[in-house]
């Protein structure tokens, strides 16, 4: 009887297999130490140049004077760690087949430390992409991996980094999927999440698992609250686009001044610092207790409108003057303080009851981040991840597809796109295919039971409530009727007809999906479809094969571990 073999080359990929998946642990650890490090250095840095309670001369000096010292590490021995980093990760993906350079995080580490424990007032998540990028790079170099498994640790690191930076592992394989792939890559998500989830491990192990915010309870206080969300994502589109249109143009104004000039670059952007410093010291660095602030009611009108004004001023300033760090923070920041303006304006003059202002701060900072970032589904699962409250997701991505919708119209090149653009750096077209590799049947959930035509709107109600139910699919057989939405149930209710049949309240036309649709179409449609997403079939759709809820497509994610 002759002995089965394995041909030599696949013995060699299962090897390299094997090796990649613990590789993969191994890069989430260090990626998720490094970031841990990375934050405590900047929080040590902060305290040791500003001390409590800093006076004004200390305020301006500070920033002006480090800012020399940074601009030389930046214009001598580190050029490739200007910024936030997330748009030089992208290009080693897509240009460089995952090489980074080994001085790269190094440098990214200690100009990130410097800047913003200076006081600039940009953020430490893209520079911890960075950094976890740059290390499972060189693991992948000092290893000898093959070009196309050097290239997939770029994601894996990135992602482990974020998780540890942010407290939010499923939002950071979303924006390692998302914005350094550019695609919903099925191939890689397993890694990702392996990474991400070793990284958290690690960061919880060492700074405990206290969230980074304090959240309120989430309540939609009335149906028409939901016109002063959308109310947000304009205006948060609009915030989006100045900020977007603002940064570049004062970035091209420094890479149009002569070269000779780049290493006083940051320093320039330091003496803006100080200045703004000396009348607002809140926009200092990272800014995090004062979005918790704004989170639990903690200031008033006048001060957030304030403090988003000088925040998207002094980010643009740090940015755009080549220091070391990113534009995530700021945009939460700003995304809190507009959100928390616009709460408590709508709390002043609204004839209806409404929601504290923390809640609309904290739909706030998604609706930034997704205009700003251009990350949506990054920005929902972050907001959910840090609340783990389903009822804010209606609101929630109403208000962040109106952001992101106005801020692709006027901003048609996304930021870190655009940014590389500046820098003669073009990826590769279609970096966000349109379809995704993961579909509705993928993600959908069996069928639920369909609620008979004939049930009346009281039995609805009462098992509705028990189950908190978002939306209700009515008909008989398998064969879908219509959708009835607990906004419209509880309006029935409120008016008395506790005895109608529920068919009385459905509404028409459905929004569905099909079987086969990307599940970039399907997160575009659940905002339209109260959260809960019909999947009918293509050759009759009145026959329902599944439905999609926010809870499926987090349990999908999971089951790709």
């Amino acid at each position: 009887m002759k002995r089965l073999t394995i041909p030599r080359a696949q013995q060699l990929r299962l090897r390299e297999n094997q090796i990649f998946l613990a590789l993969t642990l191994v890069v989430g650890v260090l990626a998720g130490l490094a970031a841990v490090l990375f934050s405590l250095s900047i929080d040590l840095a902060t305290h040791t140049f500003f001390g409590f309670n800093p006076p004004a001369w200390r305020l301006f000096a500070v920033p002006a004077v480090v800012s020399v010292g940074t601009g030389m590490l930046l214009a001598w021995v580190f050029p490739d760690v200007r910024g936030s980093g997330v748009p030089q990760t992208k290009a080693a993906f897509h240009l460089h087949g995952g090489i980074i350079r080994p001085r790269v995080p190094i440098g990214k580490f200690i100009t990130g430390v410097l800047c913003i424990g200076a006081g600039h007032s940009i953020g430490r998540e893209g520079p911890s992409v960075q950094i976890g990028a740059g290390l499972a790079s060189f693991v992948g170099q000092r290893l000898g991996l093959s070009p196309a498994r050097m290239k997939d640790l770029v994601p894996v690191g990135a992602a482990g980094a974020l998780s540890a930076a942010f407290n939010t592992p499923v939002a950071a394989v979303l924006f390692a999927l998302e914005e350094i792939i550019g695609d919903l890559n099925a191939a890689l998500i397993g890694s990702t999440v392996l990474a991400s989830v070793a990284a958290v491990v690690v960061q919880r192990s060492i700074l405990g698992n206290e969230p980074l915010f304090r959240v309120p309870i989430y309540q939609l206080q009335h149906p028409a609250e939901l016109l002063a969300y959308a109310a947000l994502g304009v205006i948060g589109g609009i915030v989006s686009v100045l900020f977007c249109t603002g940064l570049l143009r004062l970035r091209r104004a420094f890479l149009n001044l002569p070269a000779s000039s780049g290493t006083w670059h940051p320093a320039i952007g330091g003496v803006g610092i100080g200045l703004v410093l000396i009348f607002v010291p809140e926009v200092m660095g990272v800014g995090y207790e004062h979005v918790d602030q704004a989170l639990n009611g903690g200031m008033v009108l006048r001060t957030m409108v304030v403090l988003g004004a000088v925040k998207l001023c002094a980010t643009i300033i740090s940015y755009a003057s080549g220091n070391a760090g990113g534009i995530f923070a700021p945009s939460l920041f700003i995304g809190a303080m507009t959100g928390g303006a616009l709460g408590a304006a709508v709390n002043m003059i609204a004839p209806f009851p409404t929601a504290d202002p923390g809640a609309y701060a904290l739909v706030g900072m998604g609706v930034l981040f997704a205009g700003i970032v251009r990350a949506p589904m990054t920005s929902v699962f972050m907001i959910f991840e840090v609340t783990q409250d389903y009822q804010i997701l209606v609101p929630l991505m109403l208000a962040n597809l109106l952001s992101f919708t106005i801020s692709r119209r006027y901003q048609p090149v996304p930021l870190y796109h655009a940014l590389l653009h500046q820098d003669q750096v073009h990826l590769p077209g279609g970096a966000r295919t349109e379809r995704s590799l993961w579909t509705a049947a993928d993600v959908m959930s069996p069928a639920l039971s369909l609620i008979p035509p004939e049930r009346t709107v009281q039995s609805v109600w009462e098992s509705g409530v028990a189950e908190q139910t978002l939306a209700h699919l009515v008909g008989t057989d398998g064969r879908l009727e219509g959708v009835v939405t607990a906004r419209r149930l509880k309006e029935a209710v409120d008016a008395g007809r506790l005895a109608d049949a529920i068919a009385s309240l459905v509404e028409r036309p459905v929004v569905h999906a099909h079987p086969d649709h990307s599940l970039d179409l399907v997160f575009e449609r659940l905002p339209q479809s109260a959260g809960m997403l019909p999947v009918v079939k293509r050759d009759n759709a009145a026959l329902l094969a599944g439905v999609i809820t926010v809870q499926d497509i987090v349990a999908f994610l999971q089951s790709r571990r």
